[in-house]
């Protein structure tokens, strides 16, 4: 590829990943993002030439279009432009796996956890020199404001994004999966066919690693429904996570009867911030420097990957206890008044119910939590209502910012009022989107030792920082 590449949307936290990568290869790279933000500003840094109007982009000379589902649809006259120009057309995941082809790929899927436990990989792959490509759909400082690179290793370890069906395509060497929970069924419809599209991203028909979390009942659900239909590629090889009490279960029995020589058995468990586990008759413990139990079981699934390149438990747990951590994921923003203010970019209810949990069990008896939730897009406040509202319960209070779109049109009737119902009992405040002014009522329920939590994956950031500023 000899470039320039056209990159639209560039400005996305996967779209900009590749568009660095590419500038690490020297290709040349032209973006297109209506937004200007940091991701933009340090893209141009690099030499990117940026537009902010679709329509001034010049494709006289442009080698390839690079695009993302989010953008796919909405400007026909310019695809039409770029095909009558003959010019090809790549979605961010076939370019991606063009990047990645000449090395062994790790892909990291789930409906939560995909860029924690992505950065725990290449944090234990790093650290041994193994010096992988890097894909993470966050920003983290194990690769300095960006969410890609090129590395030279073996390795690419890269998230697999499941909000499109795209992650289908990534018929990666090993394959991991954290969890399946209710989310993008704007896309997939109904539980079943979502339930099926993580059945084939595992791959039981094709020949690598599979790593599975089987502590989570979404993924357990799966295999007790399908075990036995389930043939195994004579190359595949399965590495189970499983409690004590999951090894007395039918699928279980069944999988080791049938397929014992293609299993590796890791036995965890979880007490007091730790995680102990089994593997190959040896005994070993996980801490890290995050609370929360997803933390440490996104942990388990990085090191079980890791140890089945050659790295041993003990090394990668070492490492771990260093995780550096991902923006935006129990991030500390600063302290105001004595109140330590953080943010998150949990927006889904299973996140949120355990970044509260995490932060009220590190909190204990010393304070209170706020926390200042921001819904993200209509489609999932309206398919996730009662279970988003219950899912803030275990706050001491609740400040309800109006929903943030992400680029959706308002839907009639679903605003951050919907939540009230279900809040009843708990201390809830409505917002009205003005920082300033929605700052001094939240000030006025803060004490010395409370924890201030701005919670969703929009721009609930924003009120946090203007507080500690």
């Amino acid at each position: 590829m000899k470039g320039p590449i056209l990159f639209l949307g560039i400005g996305g936290s996967g779209m900009s990943s590749l568009a660095h990568m590419a500038i690490d290869l020297q290709i040349p790279v032209v973006g297109y993002d209506k937004k200007k933000s940091d991701i933009t500003d340090y893209l141009v840094e690099r030499g990117v030439k940026l537009y902010h109007s679709i329509g001034e982009i010049p494709l006289d000379g442009i080698q390839m279009v690079v695009y993302s589902s989010a953008i796919n649809d909405k400007h026909k006259d310019v695809f039409d432009r770029i095909q009558n120009l003959n010019i090809p057309l790549k979605h961010r995941s076939e370019f991606m796996h063009l990047l990645v082809s000449n090395q062994k790929s790790i892909s990291v899927a789930g409906s939560h956890g995909k860029t924690s436990t992505t950065t725990m990989v290449s944090q234990i792959l790093t650290e041994v020199g193994l010096d992988p490509t890097i894909m993470i759909g966050g920003d983290t400082s194990l690769l300095q404001k960006r969410g890609g690179k090129m590395g030279k290793g073996d390795y690419a370890v890269y998230e697999s994004d499941e909000s499109d069906g795209t992650f289908l395509r990534h018929k990666a060497n090993i394959r991991l999966l954290t969890n399946i929970d209710n989310d993008h069924l704007d896309y997939y419809r109904t539980r079943e066919r979502l339930e099926e599209a993580f059945l084939d991203y595992m791959g039981f028909g094709s020949p690598g690693e599979v790593v599975l979390f089987v502590g989570d009942p979404g993924i357990k659900s799966v295999l007790e429904i399908h075990y036995r239909n389930l043939t195994f590629h004579n190359e595949l090889h399965l590495n189970l996570l499983v409690t004590k009490s999951h090894t007395y279960e039918d699928w279980f029995s069944y999988f080791l009867s049938q397929f014992q020589n293609q299993i590796t058995v890791v036995l965890y468990e979880v007490k007091e911030n730790q995680l102990y586990f089994q593997l190959e008759n040896q005994s070993y413990t996980l801490e890290l420097p995050y609370p929360g139990v997803h933390y440490l079981t996104n942990g388990l699934v990085a090191l079980t990957c890791a140890y089945r390149i050659g790295i041993s438990p003990s090394q990668s747990s070492q490492i771990l206890s260093r995780y550096i951590g991902v923006k935006r994921r129990q991030e500390i923003l600063g302290v105001w008044n004595e109140v330590t203010v953080i943010d998150d970019y949990g927006h889904h209810p299973t996140e949120i119910k355990m970044v509260i949990q995490s932060l009220k069990d590190k909190i204990k008896n010393k304070g209170k939590l706020h926390v200042i939730f921001q819904p993200h897009r209509y489609t999932r406040t309206k398919l996730l209502l009662e279970d988003l509202a219950k899912s803030l319960l275990g706050a001491d209070f609740v400040f309800l910012l109006p929903i943030y779109s992400a680029g959706e049109n308002p839907m009639e009737g679903i605003t951050s009022n919907r939540f009230l119902p279900y809040l009843t009992g708990s201390q809830t405040t409505m917002l009205d989107g003005n920082i300033r002014e929605d700052l001094e009522q939240i000030k006025s329920h803060l004490n010395k030792g409370d924890l201030l939590l701005c919670l969703g994956a929009g721009n609930v950031r924003d009120w946090g920082m203007e507080l500690v500023s």
